[in-house]
């Protein structure tokens, strides 16, 4: 799907690489990889300064929104028709329970949590993992306290005084992992509204898309992208695949189908939410409050246009990670409830 380019940076380029980077869709890691990347936003900011236009067209200097807005449309225009596809797949097999899997409507439940809610996530947290490098900073840092190494850190590890780079540096692979989020979040706000989920969930995609789209244009916080929209979505990949077994918005039965799936699923969101929300994001969110900060509070020229959407994004944060206090308590209930049955199915009582 893409593959990391630690010269995201170099001044050098190819002409075949300035075809590709010139290219009406974005399908690829090089179409992000912008040979001319440092000076472009200083110098797209004093020549749109005069017109009073949006300084930061280009985000940190990399492809512009007429482009990015292209791909969108074909990457929402793809998980439908995926996940109409996977409704006609899910029909061929009904034959292993006519009563569940023969009503439409549990194929459509079935193909929305899989094919599109899955899948989108599934890409950003393979873009994440492909392109590690860019943070590998922040998870060297964390690696190092979680196992009392401390000492062995580099003396300006994580150091506040590297703010500017972890907030203003352009990632290339980060760029791509902001668009494909913003993508499955446009088609997610399309199946609340659809499904009529509540206005709960409409708040949450609005916010979240505004984050992505904050991140592309003007463009920031690229360090950080990595973890927020890719690691962390990894847990959410995998409940998005439990909630085929909700009573409320999944498959009534489908456990009948699938004794053992159930189980094998709630343990590992269990485990991948305790590593990536409860661990992961703290500490985190931490280095990325104080960045922000320091970022806003400084005179850098990178400021100028971007200080609203700092502010935004901090918000943003905020609510998110309160939302996980409420998460954690659900799990905790949850867990009373489904534990004992979850030891009755395995080990069931015999007479």
């Amino acid at each position: 799907m893409c593959r990391p380019n630690n010269n995201s940076n170099s001044t050098a380029a190819t002409p075949a690489n300035i075809k590709r980077n010139t290219s009406r869709l974005l399908l690829t890691h090089d179409s992000f990889v912008i040979p001319e990347l440092p000076n472009k936003d200083d110098e797209n900011k004093h020549s749109n300064s005069t017109t009073k236009k949006n300084p930061h067209i280009h985000g940190l200097g990399g492809p512009s929104v007429t482009p990015t807005l292209l791909t969108v449309a074909f990457y929402v225009g793809l998980l439908f028709i995926i996940e109409h596809a996977t409704r006609l797949v899910i029909a061929q097999y009904e034959y292993i329970d006519p009563e569940i899997l023969g009503i439409e409507l549990n194929r459509q439940i079935l193909a929305r949590h899989i094919a599109v809610d899955f899948f989108s996530l599934l890409a950003c947290a393979y873009i994440a993992i492909t392109n590690r490098h860019a943070c590998s900073e922040i998870m060297e840092n964390g690696w190092a306290r979680l196992n009392g190494k401390k000492a062995l850190l580099k003396p300006d590890s994580m150091h506040e005084d590297g703010f500017e780079e972890r907030i203003f540096k352009y990632h290339p692979g980060s760029q791509r992992l902001l668009m494909i989020f913003f993508v499955y979040q446009v088609k997610n706000m399309y199946d609340t509204i659809v499904w009529e989920d509540g206005i709960a969930f409409v708040l949450h995609h609005l916010f979240a898309g505004a984050a992505a789209w904050a991140g592309l244009f003007p463009g920031q916080c690229h360090f950080y992208a990595l973890f927020y929209f890719g690691y962390s979505e990894i847990s959410t990949a995998i409940l998005t695949l439990l909630a085929n077994f909700d009573p409320e918005v999944g498959v009534i039965g489908l456990e009948k189908i699938f004794p053992k799936t159930k189980i094998v699923l709630g343990t590992l969101f269990v485990t991948s939410f305790i590593i990536c929300r409860v661990i992961m994001w703290p500490f985190t969110t931490y280095y990325f409050a104080r960045d922000v900060l320091k970022a806003i509070r400084s005179d850098l020229p990178q400021v100028e246009g971007r200080k609203g959407t700092l502010y935004l994004l901090l918000v943003c944060c905020a609510c998110l990670s309160a939302i996980q206090f409420v998460f954690v308590a659900m799990i905790v209930q949850i867990g009373k409830q489904e534990i004992p049955l979850m030891i009755e199915s395995l080990f069931p009582k015999t007479s």
